[in-house]
């Protein structure tokens, strides 16, 4: 029998085209990669985002203690979906909390009313408000929300509008809290103590230690893919934490944080489902 040589038969070859053929064989050419915008949550799942201070030390002005400030602004972008018939506890969209067990910031949608938000601001209450355009039940319908809070007054907006603002003056006090997409801690950092979970896509959180200017929030609301080019000089600095949940993950798997702080997040089933998808911006 006649034997042919790997070149000879066409299976090898040299040249450019050789590494062309090499890497279309191990990485795919022509195949487009999976594009995802959402993390999708239900009945359990959330996102853990980890504190790194380390108590007793120093704050750390690239962690969550960076709060204590005062000064931040909370941007988020998500959709609702149809809740469980008789649940009663309100879904939440993001908190972090205190060593008390207590709400830092806390934002949840208003159950019996698919337009509303609940906002919490140090552990005090600040209001509910009702989003124009916003339909918690509907999971095609993306609403952006944005609190400011300057060290005395929380400012709220949704889908581009000024809704309202609360003076509250509280001094923010996260201690060891960790914090959380989709849930909410009883007791600080206890997993079995989670509930309030999120139903519905989040596409996009924004973590800010500074107030965002009413004027931007039309701009933003009207374009969820850009970001701070658009808006200030000095880049991704102001950014405590940027979770764009563009890139598909399971139990367990790190969601990068963007802004470059290293507030890296995990993604966790718990007892309900993760899903992702490509809608949203």
């Amino acid at each position: 029998m006649r034997q042919h040589s790997p070149a000879a038969s066409g299976l090898f070859r040299t040249g450019p085209l050789a590494l062309i053929s090499c890497l279309c064989l191990f990485v795919g050419c022509g195949e487009e990669p999976e594009v995802v915008n959402s993390v999708v949550l239900s009945g359990g799942a959330y996102v853990q985002i980890i504190n790194r201070q380390v108590p007793g030390e120093p704050t750390d002005s690239s962690t969550l203690a960076a709060l204590n400030d005062n000064i931040f602004s909370l941007e988020i972008r998500a959709a609702g979906d149809t809740l469980p018939q008789g649940l009663t506890e309100s879904p939440t969209l993001f908190m972090v909390g205190n060593d008390e067990g207590g709400d830092e910031i806390g934002v949840a949608r208003v159950v019996g009313d698919s337009s509303r938000v609940y906002v919490f601001i140090g552990d005090d209450y600040a209001g509910n408000y009702s989003i124009p355009g916003c339909d918690w039940n509907d999971p095609d319908i993306f609403t952006h929300v944005v609190i400011t809070y300057d060290g005395s007054t929380a400012r709220i907006y949704g889908n581009g509008e000024y809704l309202g603002s609360k003076t509250l003056g509280v001094d923010l006090d996260i201690g060891a809290s960790h914090a959380l997409i989709g849930a909410v801690w009883d007791m600080t950092n206890d997993p079995s103590s989670l509930g309030n979970f999120w139903y519905g896509a989040i596409d996009e959180v924004r973590l800010w230690t500074k107030v965002l200017p009413a004027g931007e929030m039309a701009f933003r609301y009207q374009n969820p893919d850009k970001l701070t080019r658009n808006y200030s000089p000095t880049g991704l600095d102001p950014l405590l934490g940027l979770w764009r949940f563009d890139r598909r993950g399971s139990d367990g798997d790190v969601v990068l944080d963007g802004s470059g702080k290293g507030n890296d997040g995990v993604l966790k089933a718990g007892a309900g489902r993760l899903d992702f998808t490509d809608a949203g911006a």
